[in-house]
């Protein structure tokens, strides 16, 4: 996939259409959700169709792998093809192999999506959507991840089967604040509990849609990445620092549950989204913005990191991601974890808790961050838990097993002498 910039042109007016339209601008270099997500806001489909674009862009980036291990028997040249044709294909396939959909209809409906951008090619659409069908592929390319993760994960957690969970669909995870529940069910929203307290699924439910968002009770997000503020848990009143926290998701949690919470990140853009929230809800976070890789000017009894990573845990939700990861990444990334955890260390009064979490499955960023700390922080050790999930592997921290739509997740809690 190539980094280019891209416009936002209008998008297509069929659901199909608007699928291949973010298909092809994540190739060059777009994340799907944010660009799905304009494209949606302007269009008029139905909600049937709105859905169907969902499912197509998603299920295709999912399985983007796979899907060209299928369809390359029946082409000669794939790399040779416009781009539109050949992410029509891509998308066509997915839809005829894991879609419960008519295969003629199924056809059809991409031959005219073909037909649209390069009507030379139909012909080549209609032969090869009629017969691309499953067949045996090596392990990563069937669960469409990279060949060196793949090998990792085999290695690190003795098996990378758990990697199919990125692959199958998730619900709109929120996290509810106090009058979510009640603002929900005054819209006719049905939800169900998440596994963690507040945190519930919507199915099938926009989220622009929703009334309590709008009012700011509730704000999407994985049960495992609301389980990184839950694990701190501060009493009502304790001071909270929230280090690279972004756009507050788990500052503003925290604050909901009465804490004292100063977030700390290095990108103002990031932070104008959470300095909006407590507006609308009276919630209060302090924002603070700096380079974290150098000491911060206070300190508190709670301080909590969810350092930047790989988010080789977030692959269901940031499909492209896993096509973009160099094998390089995580050590990478593992360094600047190690920086950003000096800086949280530093920050944490005497008989305080440290908490530092990462949305990702890697030893680099996960259990060896935490090793490298102890061996260099005598002050500090490592506090047990029983984590509400299952877990990939449990000794230094825990893994959270990617599956039931959760995140893959590292956690490690600290408590300081």
């Amino acid at each position: 996939m190539r980094n280019n910039p891209n416009p936002h042109p209008k998008p297509p007016a069929t659901a199909r259409g608007l699928a291949l339209h973010v298909l092809e601008a994540v190739a060059r270099g777009q994340y799907a959700q944010p660009t799905l997500d304009r494209a949606l806001q302007n269009t008029r489909l139905s909600p049937e169709d709105r859905g169907l674009a969902t499912h197509l862009t998603y299920g295709t980036l999912r399985h983007l792998r796979y899907l060209d291990h299928l369809l390359a028997p029946h082409l000669n040249a794939p790399h040779h093809l416009p781009p539109p044709v050949r992410w029509a294909l891509r998308a066509g396939a997915y839809e005829r192999l894991f879609l419960e959909h008519p295969a003629y209809a199924v056809v059809h409906s991409w031959v005219e999506e073909t037909k649209r951008r390069a009507p030379r090619l139909a012909g080549l659409t209609n032969a090869v959507l009629r017969r691309v069908t499953h067949r045996e592929a090596p392990p990563a390319v069937r669960l469409s991840i990279p060949d060196f993760l793949h090998d990792h994960w085999r290695i690190f957690f003795g098996d990378a089967g758990f990697a199919e969970g990125f692959n199958q669909p998730e619900p709109l995870w929120i996290t509810a604040y106090p009058g979510a529940r009640e603002a929900l069910e005054a819209q006719g929203v049905a939800y169900r509990p998440g596994p963690v307290p507040d945190s519930l699924a919507l199915e099938g439910a926009r989220l622009r849609a929703l009334e309590a968002y709008r009012q700011g009770l509730l704000q999407p997000q994985n049960p495992a990445s609301l389980f990184a503020a839950q694990l701190l848990d501060p009493p009502p009143g304790a001071k909270v620092l929230d280090l690279a926290g972004g756009a507050g998701l788990k500052a503003l949690y925290l604050a909901a549950r009465g804490a004292r919470v100063v977030s700390y990140d290095k990108n103002p853009k990031r932070q104008a989204t959470g300095r909006a929230t407590p507006a609308r809800t009276g919630l209060r976070v302090a924002f603070k913005t700096q380079d974290l890789t150098r000491p911060i000017p206070e300190t508190a009894p709670f301080v909590l990191l969810d350092a930047p990573c790989t988010g080789t845990g977030t692959f269901r939700g940031n499909p492209e991601i896993r096509y973009r990861l160099r094998p390089q990444d995580p050590q990478a990334l593992s360094t600047l974890q190690r920086a950003l955890l000096e800086t949280a260390a530093r920050a944490v009064e005497p008989g305080g808790r440290l908490v530092y979490a990462v949305c990702t499955l890697t030893e680099a960023e996960g259990e060896a961050v935490t090793r490298a700390f102890l061996e260099q922080h005598p002050e500090f050790t490592l506090e047990p838990f029983t984590p509400p999930f299952p877990a990939l592997k449990q000794d230094l921290g825990v893994y959270v097993r990617p599956e039931n739509g959760l995140d893959g997740f590292y956690y490690a809690r600290f408590r300081k002498a």
